[in-house]
């Protein structure tokens, strides 16, 4: 007979107990790695903890706290070494790695010569959009695990892990844990849409911005008041901070430069030309 599923409460006690210790043994970690490694400690110390904890069979403190058991998708059985391997990378390194292929397929799509620049930048602002909603799709899992139970994080819930009770739950159900869902749902889904609509906002001023700025006020890159503008070797001018920040190539015609080649305008005013 297969034991009980664990409720919503109890896995967000051990959620937050692991998390705890953690944070712990990161702030150890961080003491004797080098101050330029010290960004390290966090995943580092997440890969430790649950390397001598579930990767070994057994429970996380926080998991033997709340006395619950992760199980497979069967509800009778240990998920396998490679499920839980799985989900550990995942929930240590998920966020991460899928910012880094959006900002990988970013600087592809502004290397492509082959499209457009007006398609360039709708495809790169898109990307920078979902890019900024990574959290909320982590908050919009986390809001369905309160209302409806199951695992927090989402490495668990793609590699097919759940919980179970190895002891009677303190409290079998927690009606505000699904209050608190329905908030958190609510707010993710205000958090994506504002992130959307200042794409398509964005998207519409790229749009309907000229394709030389000798005639314009403001920095194509940006989208700002242009301050100590600056001229590429490809003719296009931006201000200062973009030319000497995160410009790689010209936001207007796609041409790389490097920061050498920029020559600041000490005399231009942008409009009065």
């Amino acid at each position: 007979m297969a034991l009980p599923a664990a409720q919503p409460a109890e896995i967000l006690r051990a959620y937050q107990k692991d998390d705890m210790y953690e944070k712990q043994l990161a702030e150890s970690i961080a003491k004797i790695l080098p101050p330029r490694h010290a960004s390290k400690a966090e995943p580092m110390s997440s890969v430790l903890y649950k390397t001598f904890t579930t990767l070994k069979d057994l429970q996380t403190l926080g998991e033997e706290y709340s006395g619950i058991v992760q199980v497979d998708d069967s509800y009778h059985k240990l998920p396998t070494f490679c499920s839980r391997l799985c989900s550990m990378l995942l929930s240590t390194f998920g966020e991460t790695l899928t910012s880094r292929i959006l900002r990988q397929c970013e600087k592809s799509i502004e290397s492509n010569t082959y499209l457009k620049p007006k398609a360039q930048n709708a495809f790169i602002i898109v990307l920078r959009a979902l890019n900024s909603m990574i959290p909320q799709i982590e908050s919009i899992h986390r809001a369905m695990s309160y209302i409806n139970g199951g695992p927090l994080q989402i490495g668990n819930t793609v590699t097919g892990i759940d919980y179970v009770h190895v002891r009677p739950a303190a409290a079998a159900h927690y009606a505000h844990l699904r209050l608190l869902g329905i908030v958190t749902l609510l707010h993710a889904f205000v958090s994506c849409g504002q992130s959307l609509y200042q794409a398509k906002k964005h998207m519409e001023q790229v749009n309907d911005m000229p394709s030389e700025v000798d005639s314009s006020k403001s920095c194509v890159a940006c989208l700002e008041e242009m301050v100590q503008p600056c001229v590429l070797p490809c003719g296009h001018i931006f201000c200062l901070q973009c030319s000497y920040g995160s410009l790689e190539t010209c936001a207007l015609c796609r041409s790389p430069f490097i920061k050498n080649t920029v020559v600041p305008l000490m005399n231009y005013k942008p409009g009065n030309l």
